[in-house]
Parts: C-alpha cells; structure tokens; sequence
C-alpha cells in the first residue's frame, strides 16, 4: 500500500490549486497531487473520505 501524504499538505495542494494567483502555482499544486494520488480520480476520493470536498 502507498503511503499517503500528510492531510495538512494535501488540503495545502488543493487550496492552491483552487485559489493561486498564477497559473505556476496551479500548475504545480495539480502536479504534487497527482504525483502523490497517480490521478485525478484517487485525489477526488481522497478529498472526499477526508471532507475536503
């Protein structure tokens, strides 16, 4: 089983992801979620269990 990223640094990924100013920031929270989750579907269901969103 994959280790899981601490949740503080995965709701940190998310809010940049949605309110960075710059698409670089964006670009690279999208980049540390999916490198930590392998794709969008896993990030969804881990922000889900977790009540993120």
């Amino acid at each position: 089983m994959k280790k899981e990223p601490p949740l503080v640094l995965v709701k940190t990924w998310y809010e940049l992801l949605l309110n960075a100013e710059d698409d670089d920031s964006r670009g690279h929270a999208q980049k540390m979620l999916l490198g930590a989750f392998g794709s969008e579907q896993a990030v969804a269901e881990y922000l889900k269990l977790h009540k993120i969103i």
